[in-house]
């Protein structure tokens, strides 16, 4: 895997830890409500599971986020920027 996708799922696993937290989750807790396993959340978090979309879309809905927020830095995130 490269350094530029390194850097990418470590920025992402920092995102989804933090919107988890603000949304006031345990890892556990997520986990029922999105139907993703703990230790996979736990593992994207750390920057250390290359994960399907599909898992990034289940956390985001259970989050209700836009899926974007987790995989882009949230500075550069403005609805605006993406036509919504």
């Amino acid at each position: 895997m490269s350094t530029d996708a390194k850097e990418a799922l470590r920025r992402s696993g920092e995102n989804l830890s933090a919107i988890r937290l603000q949304k006031g989750y345990s890892v556990e807790t997520l986990a029922v409500l999105s139907g993703v396993d703990a230790e996979i959340i736990a593992a994207m978090e750390d920057g250390n599971f290359d994960y399907y979309i599909s898992t990034v879309y289940a956390l985001a809905a259970t989050l209700n986020v836009d899926f974007r927020q987790i995989l882009i830095d949230p500075a550069a995130f403005h609805p605006n920027n993406f036509g919504a």
